[in-house]
């Protein structure tokens, strides 16, 4: 976050995220005008509920018990059947109790993380889902494609990217769902952000160090951080990593 936050300056008009996942960089920032995309609806759906309704959230949560038994039984239910407050509430609980809190979904689209979290208790409190809810007031949000998120963008925005990692490296994880992104994806996402750099608009893009970087990033800055993966199946195996911020901004060292 340090390293990422140093590209943002305080006159760009709106902020951008395609690949919104946590949205941790926005949160963070705070932006006065802000644009979050991500394929994934049911987290955009989610994000929306608790934008206008915080506290039916909080109420919807609070209903849901935190035991194995329960977890299994809430990840039965079809989010379709559900009210859009509840269904936010589930995708929360879920996403905070499961496995690593990883998101993963099989073929059928149906998430399929097993249960991984014995000593939670909390979710997330009143206060949290407010403060949210108020990061969120100045933002707009759309379930679409990045491509589109990035077309949108004018002179004066900047974007943020931070793509599922696409590789053919075995040792980065990229099994998100049928539609995540994929290495046929690179060359849509490089086409998309040439033409807002021509368009004046500023960027960075978090990635992996990895055999497909090198056409990602031509043409443009690179630098090398260090980060710690938190995919993995035993802490002892979540090792530092080196990572690249590719950008067309100059960073600031203030």
């Amino acid at each position: 976050m340090p390293q990422i936050r140093r590209y943002w300056r305080p006159h760009f008009q709106r902020y951008i995220e395609p690949f919104c996942g946590s949205a941790s960089l926005f949160f963070e920032l705070e932006p006065a005008r802000a644009c979050l995309s991500d394929i994934n609806s049911e987290l955009v759906d989610a994000l929306r509920a608790v934008q206008i309704a915080p506290d039916v959230v909080s109420e919807c949560l609070a209903r849901l018990k935190t035991d194995e038994a329960s977890y299994y039984r809430v990840r039965a239910q079809r989010p379709a059947d559900l009210a859009p407050t509840a269904r936010a509430a589930r995708f929360i609980y879920l996403n905070l109790l499961c496995f690593n809190g990883l998101y993963r979904v099989n073929r059928a689209g149906h998430f399929n993380v097993p249960y991984g979290s014995k000593q939670r208790k909390e979710l997330v409190s009143e206060l949290d889902m407010r403060l949210v809810s108020r990061a969120l007031s100045n933002a707009d949000l759309f379930a679409r494609d990045f491509a589109d998120a990035v077309d949108d963008s004018e002179e004066g925005d900047f974007i943020y990217l931070d793509p599922p990692y696409a590789t053919t490296d075995t040792r980065v994880f990229t099994e998100y769902n049928a539609d995540a992104f994929a290495p046929k994806d690179l060359e849509r996402l490089r086409s998309a952000l040439q033409a807002a750099d021509q368009r004046g608009v500023k960027f960075v893009l978090s990635y992996a160090d990895c055999p497909e970087l090198h056409e990602l990033s031509a043409g443009w800055s690179v630098e090398r951080v260090r980060t710690r993966r938190n995919i993995s199946g035993f802490i002892g195996s979540r090792r530092f990593v080196e990572e690249v911020l590719i950008s067309n901004c100059e960073v600031s060292d203030a």
